[in-house]
């Protein structure tokens, strides 16, 4: 895995106690040029990507991240940084989610639970340019296209969904992704429509029961 020789490592996820532990073993590994962790300041890792731009960058990322979302820095990582791998590392047990998750393209997606072995095999099968999905995802992964009402939004409406959730306004959501307000108006809508919601709150909570948010 010679190729992986100058790239730098950033786990990014919300558990300290995890991400220092997953470090330590990217660390032993001694496989990157450096490793670095990230919990909750999005701002401090844009500014991290910006001053190593022209770096190779692996980032480990977990899906689950309450303060912000995780597929949006996975389109903020390659915007900046057009070398950037992208490995989701997760304990996601829902196909669905899974399923969205996969539209966004990561290089790896791999179980919390994996051990180093995974790790291992994860990063060989990148360097070689393939993508990989670990054992245990891949037994959680569809093999056949879910029913339309188990995937009622596109990836796009998700990441719109997960700005409502954390109480942006329409302006906002418009500024963070990059549409303007009557995009996203005309998104909401079609979400509502989708999820048979009268409210905001109503689609809110349809997709918190959907484990989509």
């Amino acid at each position: 895995m010679q190729s992986l020789g100058n790239s730098v490592a950033i786990v990014y996820d919300d558990h300290l106690l995890f991400a220092e532990t997953f470090s330590a073993v990217l660390e032993k590994l001694r496989l990157f040029k450096s490793v670095h962790i990230f919990s909750d300041n999005e701002q401090a890792y844009r500014h991290f990507l910006v001053k190593h731009f022209d770096l190779q960058v692996c980032l480990f990322l977990d899906y689950y991240l309450p303060q912000n979302n995780a597929l949006v820095l996975i389109n903020e990582t390659r915007r900046i940084n057009k070398k950037a791998r992208v490995i989701i590392v997760s304990s996601i047990t829902t196909p669905s989610i899974i399923t969205h998750i996969q539209t966004y393209n990561p290089h790896g997606f791999i179980s919390k639970s994996s051990g180093v072995d995974i790790v291992l095999d994860c990063l060989r099968t990148i360097s070689q340019g393939n993508r990989y999905m670990c054992p245990v995802i891949r037994e959680i992964a569809p093999t056949e296209p879910l029913a339309a009402d188990e995937i009622p939004f596109t990836a796009r409406e998700i990441e719109i969904l997960q700005y409502f959730a954390q109480g942006l306004s329409v302006i906002e959501t418009a500024n963070k992704t990059h549409l303007s307000k009557h995009t996203v108006v005309a998104h909401r809508r079609k979400m509502m429509r989708k999820a048979q919601a009268n409210s905001i709150t109503e689609l809110l909570t349809y997709a918190r029961n959907k484990e989509l948010i």
